[in-house]
């Protein structure tokens, strides 16, 4: 439905117009009987399209002067920052009316009497093309807000260039630099290069270079605002493969902390190399007891030790606390998270910097072994997936990186999530009585799921009052740590509300394929969000790992 504020100026023509709006069905009619009137009208609410009248017509041969025509509503519109489409009644003469959609410059002629059907069916159809070229508009304009957000806050410096002069820069890129964006769009690309001579050889450079893709890649060190130079890695994706300097959208990488790591490691650097790859992460390497043999720059700045501190220490005691000697040895833990297999393990871990502070790091460890095979090192590459909650010391795994790709396109809202993935790692972590728990979370699209389910304990939260069954409610966390340990699956709307536990999955989950090693618990999740568009959290009674998975297939895998 269409909902249209038409402003009337009480004749029998415009009468028989809004009849003729109204009958169409399609069409919900506002009237206002001034322009005035109209405007009191918009301060509370907001419609689809606007229709008025440019100018009151004279009565009996004496003009009328209103208090606001057609062309001045439309400045108080532009003036209030209203983008409602307008469309114009307009007179012509004695015998006709025009309709003008004042943004498309388009009119149609209606006659003042006769059969008014043919040009007002006309009009029904402007007013549903000038309604959806304002939701096309709108769309595109959240689209671009988005995509300026997203280049806004990726780490990497971004400009577009067209013969030679830069007319668009993101934010990181002008960081870089130290300048404001303002200031950098509008000059030439090769006053940020210390000689002209630079300039075309990275011209030339972006010319040889190029990868698969057919980007264009070169090294050079870019001027910053105060004459220093910053080491950086450009890609470009051009406007003319041919010919660089008509310009293109660019890419730049800070190579800062790469080319400093590259400098002290250049007498062995094809020992290195996985390292020098991965400069912006935590990098350690120790042997099979935990001695640590190397720990990169960022890992000194992350945990904030100098290299005396930490190399020939022991990993328990500097950034793995005391308690993980007793909870388990490091060899063992060596040979659990997989390094007697080739290739790479990916385990989350609780670690601590020097001043105490703890911190979850996503670590990606690789077997190191000599000639015969045997297992001498282990190299562990981290990054810091850390969110710690405003107002309180408690310290979580953030999602922040990856739950959009969960939750979008459902009507599962990110705080529900977050709040149902943390109760699971404290539920992996903790176990309940120090015994290890299983469980299972749905979130979302709760009426399928009920459907394809069934209750097999009597409901702990039936007859509740909603605000006692919100997940986000943190007083009501430790409850619902008590019930994983009873079998079924927690029942969770998107909003938030827990509606059922104990709840059987009945669909048939043969047709479902997942790794080896997943369990009934695991297949009955990827089954029922196949058939629905619920979120499905498990985690797992052996080795507390954590599923995610989203229409039928699995989205994260989380090892704590």
């Amino acid at each position: 439905m269409i909902s249209v504020l038409f402003i009337d100026d009480n004749t029998d023509l415009l009468a028989r117009i809004r009849t003729f709006l109204e009958k169409t069905g399609e069409i919900r009619i506002e009237p206002a009987h001034s322009i005035k009137q109209a405007t009191e009208k918009l301060r509370g609410r907001t419609f689809d399209v606007i229709i008025s009248y440019e100018q009151q017509p004279d009565v009996n041969g004496i003009e009328f002067v209103p208090d606001m025509n057609g062309i001045d509503f439309l400045k108080y519109l532009k003036l209030q920052g209203n983008t409602t489409p307008v469309i114009l009644l307009s007179r012509r003469g004695q015998n006709k009316i025009a309709i003008e959609e004042v943004n498309n410059a388009t009119e149609i002629a209606v006659p003042q009497s006769g059969d008014l059907r043919p040009q007002l069916m006309e009009m029904v159809t402007l007013i549903k093309q000038t309604m959806l070229r304002k939701k096309a508009e709108r769309e595109l304009k959240v689209q671009n807000d988005q995509l300026a957000t997203i280049l806004s806050a990726t780490p990497l410096g971004i400009f577009q260039m067209r013969n030679g002069i830069l007319e668009w820069v993101n934010g990181p890129l002008a960081t870089m630099l130290g300048y404001t964006e303002s200031s950098l769009v509008g000059t030439e690309l090769r006053t940020l290069l210390r000689t002209p001579e630079e300039y075309e050889q990275i011209c030339r450079e972006f010319l040889i270079r190029k990868d698969a893709t057919g980007l264009g890649h070169a090294d050079v060190r870019l001027v910053k605002n105060g004459g220093t130079t910053v080491p950086c890695h450009i890609q470009v994706h051009p406007l003319d493969p041919m010919d660089i300097t008509r310009g293109g959208t660019f890419i730049v990488t800070d190579n800062t902390e790469k080319q400093k790591i590259a400098d002290e490691l250049h007498e062995s650097e094809a020992k290195y190399r996985e390292m020098l790859q991965n400069s912006q992460s935590i990098i350690i390497r120790m042997d099979t007891q935990g001695t640590i043999t190397f720990f990169n720059h960022y890992a000194l700045t992350f945990f904030d030790y100098t290299s005396e501190d930490v190399i020939g220490k022991n990993v328990v005691g500097t950034i793995v606390s005391e308690k993980a000697r007793i909870q388990h040895g490091l060899s063992m833990m060596a040979n659990d998270i997989g390094f007697n297999a080739e290739g790479y393990a990916v385990n989350v871990n609780e670690n601590v910097r020097r001043n105490g502070d703890r911190v979850w790091i996503a670590w990606i460890n690789k077997a190191i072994r000599d000639e015969q095979g045997r297992l001498t090192e282990i190299l562990c590459i981290g990054h810091d997936i850390t969110d710690r909650r405003r107002g309180s010391s408690e310290v979580r795994i953030s999602t922040d990186t990856w739950k959009d790709m969960v939750v979008a396109d459902t009507d599962v809202k990110e705080d529900v999530f977050d709040a149902v993935f943390h109760i699971c790692t404290e539920i992996s972590i903790e176990g309940r009585e120090g015994k290890p728990v299983g469980t299972t979370f749905l979130i979302g699209d709760t009426k399928n799921v009920l459907e394809k389910s069934r209750q097999i304990i009597l409901n702990p939260f039936e007859g509740h009052r909603p605000e006692l069954r919100v997940v986000t409610n943190d007083s009501l966390r430790e409850n619902i740590k008590a019930l994983a340990q009873l079998d079924g699956a927690f029942v969770i709307t998107g909003d938030g509300f827990v509606e059922s536990v104990g709840r059987y999955i009945t669909v048939d989950s043969s047709n479902v394929s997942l790794p080896p090693g997943m369990g009934t618990r695991h297949n009955s999740v990827a089954a029922i969000t196949s058939v629905t568009h619920a979120v499905g959290i498990v985690v797992s009674q052996s080795g507390g790992g954590i599923t995610v998975f989203r229409e039928g297939r699995i989205l994260k895998k989380i090892t704590l």
